[in-house]
């Protein structure tokens, strides 16, 4: 039920980080560039972050503690 769910976030999270990526790696204007790389870092921090949390409530809820 969750699955589809999860799987549709964590692609939006990824299809956003490589598109700051090529805009950090392409972009000319230095200050785009710099703004691109400060998304990148949050973006991957979110999906790093975000990742291990939202193992560990599945986790819980299957082990009926949740």
């Amino acid at each position: 039920m969750w699955t589809p769910l999860i799987t549709l976030i964590a692609l939006m999270l990824l299809t956003a980080a490589g598109a700051a990526a090529t805009v950090a790696l392409a972009a000319t204007d230095h200050e785009r560039a710099q703004r691109a790389v400060s998304l990148l870092k949050i973006l991957l921090g979110a999906i790093l972050g975000g990742s291990g949390v939202l193992a560990a409530v599945i986790r819980l809820h299957q082990a009926g503690l949740l």
